[in-house]
């Protein structure tokens, strides 16, 4: 693991001493890692919406945080009622095309 080097003002070192139970570094790690997985899904959903083809590595990136750019997109309200009420009666329907699915 690397290390980095984090300057803060006075006033928030002060209130960040006030608190030792806190593991300080692990606040800093989690913020940056939310960050950086952020920063992946955009430049992930930038290749998917210009149809730019992914990488073994990208693939292997989003089974590993079990995400796709296609889960951003949001579901058709049709769909959406259509499936309530399937899991109220036990139906199912054939899809044809996944565009059905999606706005």
């Amino acid at each position: 693991m690397s290390n980095i080097t984090l300057y803060v003002p006075e006033n928030v070192k002060k209130e960040m001493d006030s608190h030792d139970e806190v593991r300080w570094s692990e606040v800093a790690r989690k913020a940056i890692m939310e960050k950086v997985i952020q920063l992946r899904k955009l430049e992930l959903l930038r290749k998917y919406v210009e149809k730019e083809p992914f990488t073994d590595e990208d693939y292997a990136w989003m089974d590993e945080n079990d995400w796709h750019p296609v889960d951003e997109k949001e579901m058709k309200l049709s769909f959406v009622k259509e499936v309530q009420e399937i899991s109220r009666h036990g139906k199912f329907r054939k899809v044809k095309n996944i565009k059905e699915l999606f706005e």
